[in-house]
């Protein structure tokens, strides 16, 4: 029996070629490691005696600095070579994460960190363009799943060492993290291909290459800039979930609300690692907006309970409903943009759709903050979850559109 649940749990896995199964290496390497970036506010505030808006300023002078960097690794990866470039952008990370670490806790700290997220930001587009290029469509929702349950276990793992090393060694914080970055290096250069794209390799329907610039190529495709737009609202409102979230259980449990809030965090990760396999199996057959459709159903649904006051066990609940619906849209989106992108743009595709979802990610805090403090934590949920529901209509119009546009050259316009 439980070999048989292995079985199904593992299958969709286990075809996939051993160059995926590094990248999911890398990516457990990458987040565990990350020991710098997550705990940026506190090294500000408690280490360099920082208020919290100015604290808040390199915050986002550092997102600023990671979505320039990621505009720039599409354009380069798709000319350079996925590989090179994405060692290049490693090497840097870890160089100046590294020299942080010696230095005296000063200012010039942060001035560093702004260009390390710069190269940081790089990684993640160029990661999703190797994926794209070494898996066929049939085994791209596997594929991107394997890489997000490698990010989620890093995640899982990496946080609980550098909450060690910041109280107590807070130069191997910055050591740690280089080190980590040191060793995804060696694996990407031993066992992932460069997958430069040949632009005289024969058509490929929807994902073969074609001429001039990729921003105009982008806006030939409706349908990519359609679901680009649905992703810069998924974003938004997921951004609830970290800001919002925070807010809500400070609210119902006062004192409590910071041990909730971790107990909540905790949660996410266990589910995701233990429901992406499940539900990539399950999904497999269903075409991927109506998969994202679902997931943003249950974005609506784990959000509107919030709109009320819970206890923790309907809160649990609740996250639980929501963090299936991230597992799903998390798990899909990457495998759709590949579809129809052409090949020799998938860099540069990738960096406009991450682009606008840290967007998304940037205005949530802003928006919903003003309607917190205008209407009250529960309205904010109210409007999180019609935001969701929005993006269910819209997943479920690409589903309808997918059936009748194919990529230009071979495509109308949309209905």
């Amino acid at each position: 029996m439980i070999r048989g649940i292995a079985r199904f749990l593992l299958g969709g896995y286990r075809d996939l070629p051993r160059s995926i199964w590094a990248i999911f290496l890398i990516q457990v390497i990458l987040r565990g490691g990350d020991f710098v970036f997550p705990f940026l506010t506190l090294l500000l505030t408690r280490r360099l005696g920082l208020s919290g808006v100015a604290a808040g300023v390199w915050i986002m002078t550092n997102v600023a600095s990671g979505l320039l960097g990621t505009l720039a690794a599409g354009k380069v990866s798709d000319h350079l070579g996925r590989k090179h470039v994405l060692a290049a952008c490693i090497v840097g990370t870890g160089l100046l994460t590294g020299f942080c670490g010696f230095l005296p806790p000063t200012m010039l700290i942060p001035r560093v960190l702004v260009v390390a997220a710069f190269f940081q930001g790089s990684m993640k587009p160029i990661i999703a363009a190797i994926i794209m290029d070494l898996c066929p469509q049939d085994s791209r929702k596997e594929a991107f799943s394997l890489s997000y349950l490698g990010i989620n276990l890093g995640v899982a793992i990496g946080p609980m060492f550098a909450g060690f090393l910041f109280e107590n060694h807070l130069t191997w914080v910055f050591f740690g993290n280089s080190f980590a970055l040191l060793i995804a290096l060696v694996l990407l250069l031993r066992l992932i291909p460069d997958t430069r794209t040949d632009p005289s390799a024969p058509d490929a329907g929807p994902e073969r290459a074609v001429g001039g610039s990729a921003f105009k190529a982008f806006l030939e495709r409706p349908l990519l800039v359609t679901f680009c737009i649905i992703s810069l609202f998924v974003s938004f409102a997921y951004g609830q979930t970290s800001f919002g979230l925070t807010l809500y259980t400070s609210e119902v449990f006062g004192a409590r609300g910071a041990a909730n809030f971790g107990f909540l965090m905790s949660f996410n990760a266990l589910v995701v690692l233990s429901s992406t396999a499940v539900l990539t199996r399950l999904t497999h057959r269903l075409s991927g907006p109506l998969t994202m459709s679902l997931g943003a159903g249950l974005y609506a649904v784990g959000f509107v309970m919030m709109a009320f006051r819970l206890g923790r066990v309907l809160l649990a609940t609740s996250t639980l409903i929501w963090t299936l619906g991230e597992v799903l849209l998390a798990t899909n989106t990457g495998a759709y943009l590949a579809s129809h992108t052409p090949r020799n743009f998938r860099g540069r595709f990738q960096s406009i759709r991450e682009f606008m979802a840290s967007v998304g990610r940037l205005l949530s805090p802003v928006v919903f903050g003003a309607i917190i403090t205008h209407a009250g934590i529960h309205v904010s949920w109210l409007v999180t979850a019609l935001v969701a529901l929005g993006c269910v209509a819209g997943y479920a119009l690409l589903h309808r559109w997918d059936n009748q546009v194919v990529a230009p050259g071979l495509q109308g316009e949309l209905p």
